[in-house]
């Protein structure tokens, strides 16, 4: 497997060339995590695969996570900006747009396919609230993408089904992927573009005798979306104190410790997601974690959400 090597050392300070050095650290530490697995690639392989120390990889990123998240976030504006220099030329016909839009998304899905099992096996999405944002921000970015450029190609005679038919072109996309990735199907991405866009220009062309489904109303969410909006309702602020209490104990604990916090963590966040948690329990878990460090300023956020779910879950029965 190649290699991804850079200079040890910057001969005077560059932004710029500072920002390639995290570029390639994330590009690396990509590459890793798909072939060697999320918890089975350590900092220390990924700073010797970079060519750097261990401490100079550690001045980009403060953890394994912190990198995982932030190359992720890059993967997805490198592709971004991909469809955006198509935007720019002036040549292409707004049809002949999204057919490249579409063989850039066919290659970027299938090549991050294995990468995308690698963390669904590995990493404990749901409790993650940090990792579960910038999914949200990935999937939401992906809708509007494709809302924007199924407007672009066809025009506003799409509403009001606009949203239904940017779900039909993902599903489309989606099961493509899968039989060329999983299946290793033998399947030209040109040709698949192709077909995507035919089938496209005849359900554009059709009128749904039947009512929308995903109507601006359901989807308002996505369309006011911002990238640094907070979690949404009580639970995302819930799964949100999860995580900083989970960040704050890890690096306080000695080394050792870590097997049984992370035991202990992972029966508090399924103790969270209880309808009616225990509070002995809940007290039990705190009890231990505080050992390290001050949580009492999360625990009493963590208690309020909790009660104010409660209050909104009787109200509603």
């Amino acid at each position: 497997m190649k290699t991804i090597r850079f200079y040890n050392r910057l001969v005077s300070y560059n932004p710029k060339e500072v920002i390639n050095v995290k570029e390639q650290i994330m590009e690396n530490a990509l590459l890793r995590f798909a072939v060697d697995g999320y918890y089975a690639t350590s900092m220390q392989q990924i700073a010797e695969h970079c060519g750097i120390s261990k401490a100079s990889l550690y001045k980009h990123f403060s953890s394994k996570e912190e990198l995982l998240l932030e190359a992720l976030e890059y993967n997805l504006d490198q592709w971004l900006m991909k469809t955006t220099d198509i935007n720019l030329d002036q040549s292409l016909s707004p049809k002949e747009e999204l057919r490249q839009k579409i063989v850039i998304e066919l290659e970027a899905m299938k090549n991050n396919r294995s990468l995308l099992h690698s963390l669904m096996r590995a990493v404990p999405l749901t409790k993650n609230a940090e990792m579960m944002r910038m999914l949200k921000r990935t999937r939401v970015a992906l809708m509007n993408w494709h809302r924007d450029s199924l407007l672009n190609a066809y025009g506003e005679s799409l509403h009001p089904y606009l949203w239904d038919r940017v779900a039909l072109f993902q599903g489309t996309m989606r099961e493509y992927v899968v039989l060329m990735g999983d299946d290793h199907k033998a399947l030209s991405i040109h040709d698949v573009a192709d077909l995507i866009i035919s089938h496209l220009d005849t359900i554009m062309a059709s009128y749904p005798t039947a009512s929308p489904v995903l109507t601006s109303e359901v989807m308002h969410d996505y369309e006011v979306y911002q990238k640094d909006m907070k979690p949404a309702g009580v639970q995302g602020e819930i799964d949100e104190v999860c995580y900083l209490l989970r960040e704050k104990v890890k690096n306080h604990a000695d080394t050792g410790q870590q097997p049984d916090i992370d035991r202990t963590l992972e029966t508090l966040y399924r103790e969270t997601e209880a309808d009616a948690p225990r509070t002995y329990l809940l007290d039990a878990l705190c009890l231990y974690l505080g050992q390290w460090v001050s949580i009492e300023k999360e625990r009493k956020k963590l208690y309020d959400l909790l009660e104010l779910r409660n209050q909104a879950n009787s109200n509603d029965r």
